[in-house]
């Protein structure tokens, strides 16, 4: 009879070990059975746009020291401070009197030396005939010739003084290289101004178009020359915005004109110029701004929230998570490649529609304990997910993005 009830006994007793087993290598151990409980983020394909905010300082696109080519006095300023004034308009006005002169006297010269050349030129003549008589030697015939040719050279002597005089003459008048403007002149009437003086007489800035010139790090902007067409498509077109000092946004985009590959050695920075349309004139020279780069955007980017990528002993970013059979994998050697607001951008290692448990994780501490054991031996945990998924939308992305580099 107790051999009977033991029989019975046997397979109950059976029947609860297996249930425990089950339970066990089913579920964390929190001590009540039931499972933890989790929030997830839900990963969906998302355009980043990646844009960087760098130092900028404006510069003039072009930049015309007025300096004279002749001494004298300043007899005129034929132009307002402060303005805009065209290329070949004229500036100052030297004193031309003895510029004058010297043009005249030069006219002058030009003129005897051109008669001296008729003379000579009417004796050789003369000579010649002479010459077939045997009126004169040859001798004195080769000596015609030679003054002839001399009162020639002459004459292409006196022309060049005179065009020298006429240059010097047409330097008393200081014109405008280029369009531009103009801003305090630093003579004024009557004072002795010397060629090629150290101090300019004023000075002439075009500023339509104008630049920004950018600094960037030269191991970053070497970075962002390897990452493209690899990590991020290159933005094409105007992909410079401009903001003031005060927070106000310049109305029309710019672009990239050209990036100096030289490293400056003091600051291992390169520099990259921008150019922008300013027919209204409100950005100046000299201005410091905050110039925004779009270096380009990551086509389906991977989005996850900081808060649920941790990292190992080892220095490797980590992240659990939760698969659609309720079990939880602990994913090592994530590659984050930039953050945004609470997000990272990661390149490797979660993939779109996967769920990141974000809260919850202290609860699930023995995941990364039995995941450094042998798969033989490792027990499955499971979680349950609270509430819907959360998951970042294209417009959110894109106000973060835009807050983050005001």
């Amino acid at each position: 009879m107790r051999f009977n009830k033991l029989l019975l006994t046997l397979p109950m007793a059976l029947t609860s070990l297996l249930l425990l087993t089950s339970c066990d290598n089913d579920q964390s151990q929190n001590g009540n059975g039931q499972l933890p409980k989790v929030t997830v983020f839900k990963v969906e394909p998302l355009n980043y746009t990646m844009k960087i905010n760098l130092p900028g300082r404006v510069v003039a696109s072009q930049i015309a020291e007025i300096r004279p080519q002749v001494s004298g006095i300043v007899l005129n300023r034929e132009f307002e401070e402060s303005s805009n004034v065209k290329a070949g308009q004229s500036l100052y006005q030297i004193d031309p009197a003895i510029y004058q002169a010297n043009y005249d006297s030069a006219v002058a010269s030009v003129a005897s030396a051109k008669a001296n050349a008729n003379i000579a030129q009417l004796t050789l003549k003369r000579y010649a005939g002479l010459l077939k008589t045997k009126s004169i030697s040859q001798q004195e015939y080769d000596k015609a010739a030679a003054d002839a040719k001399q009162a020639d050279a002459s004459v292409l002597v006196a022309q060049a003084a005179e065009h020298a005089a006429k240059v010097n003459l047409d330097y008393t008048k200081v014109y405008s290289p280029i369009d531009g403007y103009i801003g305090k002149s630093s003579v004024t009437e009557g004072a002795l101004v010397s060629a090629g003086q150290p101090t300019p007489l004023a000075l002439v800035q075009q500023l339509d178009p104008i630049y920004v010139d950018m600094t960037e790090a030269a191991t970053r902007y070497n970075k962002y020359l390897q990452d493209e067409n690899i990590i991020y498509e290159p933005a094409k077109g105007n992909n410079v915005e401009l903001f003031f000092n005060d927070g106000s946004k310049y109305a029309l985009p710019g672009n990239v004109k050209f990036s100096d590959m030289t490293v400056n050695e003091t600051t291992g920075t390169v520099t990259l110029r921008s150019q922008f349309s300013n027919s209204e004139s409100k950005i100046l020279p000299g201005m410091f701004v905050k110039p925004q780069l779009t270096l380009g955007t990551i086509k389906n980017a991977v989005l996850v929230p900081q808060q649920g990528v941790t990292s190992n002993q080892k220095g490797q970013y980590t992240a659990k998570i939760l698969k659609p059979d309720g079990t939880v994998e602990y994913r090592q050697d994530i590659k984050v490649y930039t953050g945004v607001s609470g997000y990272w951008v990661v390149t490797s290692g979660i993939d779109i529609g996967e769920e990141v448990i974000i809260t919850g994780l202290l609860n699930l501490t023995e995941v990364e304990r039995e995941a450094n054991k042998p798969k033989s031996k490792q027990k499955i945990i499971k979680a349950t997910a609270i509430g819907e998924p959360e998951v970042l939308s294209q417009e959110k992305l894109d106000n973060l993005i835009k807050n983050s580099v005001k």
